[in-house]
């Protein structure tokens, strides 16, 4: 009895799946044979209304910016909609079938494209990927891609810039006669598993429709944000430092003869930096980084002090008896301390003597002060002290919510647990 069962629920489900596939091939010969359905014919009996296409992107990563040759690189899917009313058919007619796929090359689609790629134009999609149809005709295409856009990026802030890139995707050979592309929803919208970027992070995007003479075209815009804690360590940090040694040069006994050596070298490490951050940026006079500017003026300033300390290096080497010049002389006694001195070489002078040694420390030690007020005055001109706490403010909010989150989807596995558990207890 039992194998008599068996035997029969076989032999039905068989015929079900038979029955199944009949109605597939079926119905693939009813769309495509029977109505001599043309890949080249745009799916609209009526030919003087545009067809409507919709499109909404969905970003799954940025995985990279280019500054120098100015790209964005985005990868994500497309998902396209419309209707071909070619395409429709009777579910009940068929067996109950409401959908199909079917793959992208052998039905109608809008020849869309990125408008402002940078690289060759070329057709979304693999031949592998299905569209999704069913029994109204709508037709669902979902191309992944890997997309190459110009972004024009401003490098002012660097390295606390921000950049706001656009795609641009229209029907290439299409006109807005022959099909209308709008966005789909909200137009853009963030995978679920976003592929985070280790350099940019996204803070927003947008979607709008664009209307020209002779094309419709959607724009999905990209608002990133530079990730600066690399820069901040790497190059903010180090040139700062490096205006903090500038300081302390007068601070050198010129007649060491090590000063020399060392503001040259001060100036070099400025050179370097200058070259490497010029470097990886978009060399183009449209935009300047701040920090460029700041560097050039440290430069500037070491170009000054080099200066300085060659000039006191050949007055270091005077004899005492020189005289010294009547402003040098009178800053050097406000900085003398008072003392018991030997006047036996100003024998001749009613004054006390200056020599030219006391009137180069006095210098220097007016000079350290004022390089000293300089530099802080330049450094909150320039908002890099100010940028670079806003930004580890920012960062230490971030590594927060991220803990936050952790937290919350622990608290969801542990319910999820609980759930289970109850459930075993109720079983």
């Amino acid at each position: 009895m039992n194998a008599t069962r068996c035997f029969a629920l076989t032999f039905l489900f068989g015929s079900v799946i038979s029955q199944s596939n009949i109605n597939v091939q079926k119905l693939y010969t009813f769309l495509f044979t029977t109505h001599n359905y043309n890949t080249l014919i745009r799916p609209s009996r009526n030919q003087s209304v545009p067809l409507s296409v919709h499109v909404i992107f969905t970003l799954y990563g940025i995985s990279g910016v280019d500054e120098i040759e100015q790209k964005l690189i985005a990868t994500g899917w497309l998902d396209v909609e419309w209707t071909d009313e070619l395409l429709s058919w009777t579910p009940s007619s068929f067996g109950g079938l409401k959908y199909i796929y079917y793959p992208q090359g052998k039905v109608w689609k809008p020849d869309i494209s990125l408008q402002n790629g940078f690289s060759k134009l070329e057709e979304l999609g693999s031949k592998f990927i299905s569209v999704f149809i069913d029994s109204n005709g709508l037709v669902n295409w979902r191309p992944f891609q890997v997309f190459e856009s110009k972004c024009d990026i401003d490098s002012t802030y660097f390295p606390f810039d921000r950049q706001t890139c656009h795609l641009d995707f229209v029907a290439w050979s299409l006109s807005n006669v022959d099909v209308h592309i709008t966005k789909g929803g909200k137009g853009i919208q963030l995978a679920k598993d976003l592929q985070r970027h280790g350099e940019w992070k996204i803070l927003s995007s947008s979607a709008m429709n664009l209307v020209e003479s002779h094309e419709t075209k959607v724009r999905f815009t990209i608002v990133i944000q530079r990730k600066p804690l690399y820069a901040i360590i790497n190059y903010i940090m180090p040139i700062l430092l490096l205006s903090i040694l500038d300081i302390f040069t007068f601070k050198i006994p010129v007649d060491t003869g090590e000063r020399m050596g060392y503001v040259i070298t001060v100036w070099l490490a400025y050179a370097v930096f200058l070259t490497i951050i010029s470097d990886s940026l978009p060399q183009t006079s449209e935009s300047i980084p701040n920090v460029s500017i700041y560097i050039m003026i440290q430069i500037f300033i070491a170009t000054v002090i080099v200066i300085i300390s060659a000039i006191e290096s050949g007055f270091t080497h005077l004899s005492d008896d020189a005289s010294v010049y009547y402003l040098l002389s009178k800053l050097a006694k406000k900085f003398r301390k008072p003392s018991v001195q030997s006047e036996s070489k100003c024998w001749d002078r009613a004054e006390t003597c200056v020599t030219w040694k006391e009137a180069i420390s006095a210098l220097d030690k007016c000079l350290f002060w004022n390089l000293s007020c300089t530099e802080l005055c330049q450094c909150q001109a320039s908002d890099l002290c100010k940028n670079i706490n806003t930004h580890l403010t920012d960062i230490d909010d971030d590594d927060d919510d991220d803990d936050d989150d952790d937290d919350d989807d622990d608290d969801d596995d542990d319910d999820d647990d609980d759930d289970d558990d109850d459930d075993d207890d109720d079983a």
